[in-house]
């Protein structure tokens, strides 16, 4: 019987790899979920949900207050005796996600955080696997094609990539004997069948340009760049991971859920003004006036990040050598965008508070 440790509950990501491990309810004994207290209410509506929407029992969803910047996770010495027996799969969702944010709250939990969760890791007798969520980004400024083995950079975008970057390190370094398996997504966006989403981030951001501006439509293209943008459905990326960190091909191996196929920034563009507006963008804006008319008044007004144009002209692209040798025959593959971008669209126009 499996005894999961999970950090970043009530995260949505969390919440539906809940969901996606609960489908196999005879292997579980419990899940045990770390929230910050701030967090409880929320928590425990999440924890409530989840009862209603699996067969879990409430004896098999266990809160827990604590801290990944805190030594020892802020958890009383009886609460970590237990689980230092217990645990068996530790999944560490837990960080700063936000492209805005200043550099030293980003250290400290993006990269102090795993550092306590790794240490917590070395402590759990019976583990059994430990899952770092780590991200596609932590190449930074990268360009060309990167490897899923490869951990090199040396300058960044944003205080995201790069605490990310220096949490990954410090998280191999520290590792030593443990069974792990790290798992790089691209940037998430919602389900590729439903469109769902809770969080409004990323390419969602376009569409809160578009929303604004739909009295001017149609729109024309941001610049003549064509970066290749890896958007990748939430379904994929739970559903991928669920599988490799159970199967002994994915122990101490490094997987980039990201589309093995991406589309460019120009394509991704017309896909979203198409599904938005029902027609095609029209002429083309220089970029540097975008980049320049994007000031921090006129982003509140669209209710976008600056910091989110920077992923539609860097030109990278992520090899997944190994997440597709290591899926294959399981049926689990990245959805092309083309299909799921209409559903991602007709979401946000019928569930995103404006």
């Amino acid at each position: 019987m499996r005894t999961y440790f999970m950090t970043g509950f009530p995260g949505f990501l969390a919440t539906k790899l809940i969901e996606q491990l609960a489908r196999i309810p005879n292997q579980i004994a419990c899940f045990h979920l770390l929230h910050v207290p701030s967090e409880r209410h929320t928590a425990t509506k999440r924890r409530d949900d989840l009862l209603k929407r699996t067969s879990l029992r409430p004896d098999q969803l266990l809160l827990h207050e604590g801290d990944i910047t805190i030594d020892q996770l802020a958890l009383s010495l009886e609460t970590r005796r237990m689980l230092h027996q217990d645990v068996t799969h530790i999944f560490h969702l837990a960080a700063l996600y936000d492209l805005s944010t200043a550099y030293d709250p980003a250290f400290r939990i993006n990269v102090i955080g795993t550092a306590n969760v790794t240490r917590f890791a070395h402590s759990c007798r019976a583990l059994e696997r430990y899952v770092y969520f780590s991200t596609a980004y932590v190449s930074g400024l990268r360009s060309g094609t990167v490897l899923e083995d490869e951990l090199q950079a040396n300058s960044f975008k944003n205080a995201y990539e790069e605490t990310k970057y220096l949490a990954e390190v410090r998280f191999r370094n520290e590792i030593g004997t443990l069974p792990y398996t790290i798992i790089r997504p691209g940037i998430v966006v919602g389900h590729s069948k439903t469109g769902e989403t809770p969080k409004w981030d990323g390419v969602y951001f376009v569409l809160n340009a578009m929303r604004l501006l739909q009295s001017v439509a149609p729109l024309p293209y941001p610049g003549r760049a064509n970066a290749l943008v890896n958007l990748v459905p939430y379904d994929y990326v739970i559903e991928a991971t669920a599988y490799l960190s159970h199967a002994p091909v994915g122990i101490n191996k490094t997987y980039h859920l990201t589309d093995p196929f991406p589309h460019g920034a120009r394509a991704i563009f017309e896909m979203l003004h198409v599904a938005y507006y029902g027609r095609y963008p029209r002429g083309i804006l220089p970029f540097r006036l975008v980049s320049t008319a994007l000031t921090p008044v006129v982003a509140k007004r669209l209710q976008m990040q600056r910091q989110t144009l920077d992923y539609f002209i860097h030109p990278v692209q992520y090899d997944t050598t190994h997440a597709i040798r290591d899926l294959r025959d399981t049926g689990i593959i990245c959805p092309d965008l083309s299909e799921t971008m209409p559903r991602i669209v007709a979401y946000y126009q019928t569930h995103a508070e404006y």
